[in-house]
């Protein structure tokens, strides 16, 4: 994301190839029950499968458990590899690591990579994601890349309102105040507090089951997100996408009230079941 300009400093990231400490972790069913539902999404969508987006919050969290604050900390990028379904209620060991820190503009972006593996070994999930730990800036940076017309070809799906407390109460157990109290967002540069940006995530996924006509949850899934700007936490917001059937991979576009994309993503592959 790139519009704001902070004034704050987080505390240094870890270095890269830093390991972080291996954690057993589930997504429970009444966890995604109240989680997607601060989304606007109905969990029942779901069934009996667990939505991936939840291991991308403990992505977030693994920095803050190997001892260092994420107060302050930018989603920038993630990446979902899904090959089978995640199950509920049922122990997941995630491990992973600092692949790489590059400078930004506005501090360093920095990028891990964690596998979820279930206790026969196997691991229905990879993700990859990248944040923005504000500080010193380079110019010599790079940001992400905007499109030159990254709506080209879309059409509303749906939509969504977010609300102030249903975007604080989500963020709940992250500890990073720029999703729940303006003071601390306005000190690191934003108008409002913003919203987690996993929860477009879950908007996301949660409108493509409803597309495909509640024909199963997503058991396999390919998706890249690129975090433009923030997701104000009062803000509505319109899904839009390629048609489902047009060749190559599919484009979304979560679009706030100002017309312009919040988000981008990339569906490379998709099924449900």
């Amino acid at each position: 994301m790139n519009d704001t300009t902070s004034s704050a400093v987080s505390e240094p990231p870890p270095p890269p190839g830093f390991v972080f400490s291996p954690r057993v972790v589930d997504i429970s069913r009444d966890r995604q029950n109240r989680k997607l539902a601060l989304c606007g999404v109905d969990p029942t969508i779901w069934g009996d499968a667990g939505d991936p987006t939840f291991m991308g919050v403990f992505a977030i969290m693994a920095q803050r458990w190997s001892g260092r604050s994420i107060n302050g900390n930018v989603h920038m990028t993630q990446i979902f590899r899904l090959n089978n379904p995640l199950p509920l209620d049922q122990p997941i060991t995630m491990a992973g690591e600092v692949s790489r820190v590059e400078p930004h503009p506005r501090g360093s972006q920095v990028f891990t990579d964690f596998a979820f593996a279930l206790n026969d070994g196997s691991v229905p999930l990879r993700a990859s994601r990248s944040s923005l730990n504000p500080g010193p800036g380079d110019p010599s940076g790079r940001r992400v890349a905007m499109p030159t017309d990254p709506l080209a070809g879309m059409t509303q799906i749906s939509e969504v309102q977010l609300i102030p407390e249903n975007v604080a109460n989500f963020s709940d157990e992250a500890e990073n105040l720029i999703h729940s109290d303006p003071a601390t967002a306005e000190r690191f540069g934003f108008r409002a507090p913003i919203a987690g940006g996993l929860m477009a995530s879950h908007i996301i996924l949660g409108a493509l089951i409803e597309e495909a006509g509640r024909a199963g949850p997503v058991t396999g899934l390919d998706m890249e997100i690129s975090f433009l700007r923030p997701m104000f936490w009062d803000e509505r917001l319109r899904l839009l996408a390629t048609p489902k059937d047009a060749p190559g991979p599919r484009r979304l576009a979560v679009v706030g009230d100002d017309g312009n994309p919040k988000n981008l993503q990339t569906i490379n592959a998709i099924r449900f079941g």
